[in-house]
């Protein structure tokens, strides 16, 4: 090799060596992401027409833990508050959705989202705390007779 080749770039060399510091010490962390929600439902006014009164946050009944319900049929005008609790067992606040939405029908699907609509509220559990919150489900006034419409609750965080 030409030595004025390696004399030239021996010096940048040396440079970066020293720039590039000497590792004293390292380490390494492991950790999990541990699910923070517990989530627990609640359907209001189950049992007949909601008295559109009652809240989730003066409800007293049974909380659920998301199994699936048969409230038997709506008349057009009826309504059922739908509620949801919120426990963040960690120490950061975070954002929630919680959201109904008409999934399926037999044959039916556009009846059934005209008939209950999407819903959704969101908001903040903030860390070591438990929310309640809901959405009304009121069947449209002019919503045409339908069966079996399935509506999905979900509860999403970040």
């Amino acid at each position: 090799m030409n030595k004025k080749l390696m004399l030239s770039v021996l010096p940048v060399l040396l440079v970066g060596f020293v720039i590039a510091g000497y590792l004293v010490n390292s380490f390494v962390i492991t950790t999990d992401v541990i699910e923070p929600f517990t989530v627990e439902y609640a359907i209001l006014g189950n049992g007949g027409n909601w008295d559109g009164t009652t809240t989730c946050d003066n409800y007293t009944g049974t909380w659920q833990t998301g199994q699936d319900v048969d409230v038997g049929g709506l008349y057009a005008g009826e309504g059922r508050m739908v509620c949801t609790r919120i426990t963040n067992a960690g120490e950061g606040d975070i954002d929630y959705k919680f959201k109904g939405e008409v999934v399926s029908g037999l044959g039916n699907l556009d009846e059934c989202q005209y008939a209950f609509g999407t819903h959704e509220v969101t908001g903040i559990v903030p860390g070591l705390s438990t929310i309640t919150d809901g959405v009304a489900v009121v069947v449209a006034g002019d919503a045409a007779p339908v069966l079996d419409c399935q509506i999905t609750l979900s509860t999403l965080r970040g």
